[in-house]
């Protein structure tokens, strides 16, 4: 009876530790494992600290060459606006503007339309503020044609009728706003210097207006005001030419 007991015990005994054994099997296996998982979790977070921080690198050295493009850009900007304020200025220096641009179209203008450049040298050598007139101007009065009227009395002309004038203008209206015969003086005019031959010179303007005509190496200058109704006054004097 003795003997069974003992063998139970010792039984029971064998049965604790063989349990003991293998829990602390399954620990140590368990330890290792987390060894293995913290050892390879830190290689894993070690080669992405490696990786993060050259991907840092590359971005900063993009970024520093993105900050010189910008920088050399700004230096091409300001080079091109200094460059084109020079240009700006070479070309208010250079290119003539107000009466002196009129005058170069003009003489532009003639050299377009045939005249010699020796010719046109010589007339602007020639040109002078002191002129030689006749002083002995004449008047006349015409009528201005409107879209209601064209007729009698609509000329006049100068210099043994070798200039002939006429103007046209916009048509006056009375109160009711119907519209009348005669020209509105208020509204600019279109006025026509016909030369023998057909050669037209027109001048375009409100009343008073000023304008000097060639003919046969004598310059005739006019003056137009306002006349009695429907009337344009003209006063024209002949000047030696050039």
């Amino acid at each position: 009876m003795s003997l069974g007991l003992h063998e139970r015990r010792a039984k029971r005994r064998r049965k604790f530790w063989w349990g003991v054994i293998k829990w602390l099997v399954a620990l140590a296996i368990i330890g290792a494992l987390g060894v293995k998982a913290y050892y390879t979790g830190s290689d894993i977070a070690q080669r992405d600290l490696i990786a993060e921080q050259e991907k840092t690198a590359r971005l900063t050295g993009e970024l520093a060459d993105l900050n010189q493009s910008v920088a050399d850009l700004k230096a091409q900007l300001a080079s091109a606006d200094r460059s084109a304020s020079d240009w700006q200025k070479k070309y208010e220096t250079d290119v003539p503007t107000g009466e002196l641009k009129e005058v170069l179209d003009i003489a532009s203008s003639k050299l377009g339309n045939g005249v010699g450049m020796d010719r046109l040298r010589f007339l602007i050598d020639s040109a002078k503020n002191e002129r030689s007139c006749d002083n002995a101007p004449v008047s006349k009065r015409f009528f201005v044609s409107t879209d209601l009227y064209s007729g009698a009395n609509d000329s006049v002309t100068f210099a043994q009728s070798a200039i002939t004038v006429t103007a046209k203008g916009l048509s006056a209206k009375d109160a009711a706003g119907n519209v009348e015969a005669w020209y509105d003086a208020a509204q600019p005019l279109d006025v026509n210097f016909t030369l023998l031959g057909g050669e037209n010179i027109q001048e375009t303007g409100k009343l008073p207006l000023h304008r000097s005509v060639v003919v046969n190496n004598s310059e005739y200058r006019f003056s137009l005001t306002e006349g009695p109704r429907g009337f344009v006054l003209i006063s024209g004097d002949r000047c030696d030419y050039p």
